[in-house]
């Protein structure tokens, strides 16, 4: 049964396809800091920057962590993923991506004899 009158999505993919969305939100915020940190150094940018993208890695790693258990990834893809920084966020997009949706949507349980 959906959660929303006309939403037949389930919770897992709502919550796959903002950690989706996190995933790719984390590389780019990522890749602007280091932007003004290597090629464009600017104090001013990589600290307003640094300061979004430490919000953003610290809700994406929540969201992998929260949701790692019932898509079923083991503590060591999650682990990797968090390490590798920008790579975990391509990685996170790309599997959620590939997963089939018979996956994130839960099965019926089968009705209980009394």
């Amino acid at each position: 049964m959906p959660d929303f009158a006309d939403d037949t999505s389930s919770e897992l993919e709502r919550k796959s396809k903002a950690l989706k969305f996190m995933a790719l939100f984390e590389t780019v915020t990522y890749l602007l800091l280091f932007y003004f940190w290597a090629v464009a150094p600017n104090d001013t940018a990589k600290a307003i920057i640094g300061f979004f993208h430490g919000l953003v890695w610290m809700a994406f790693v929540a969201m992998t962590v929260l949701i790692r258990e019932q898509i079923g990834w083991t503590w060591g893809y999650t682990v990797l993923v968090v390490v590798t920084g920008p790579i975990g966020g391509v990685l996170v997009w790309w599997r959620l991506r590939t997963t089939p949706r018979e996956l994130l949507v839960p099965h019926a349980s089968p009705p209980v004899d009394r």
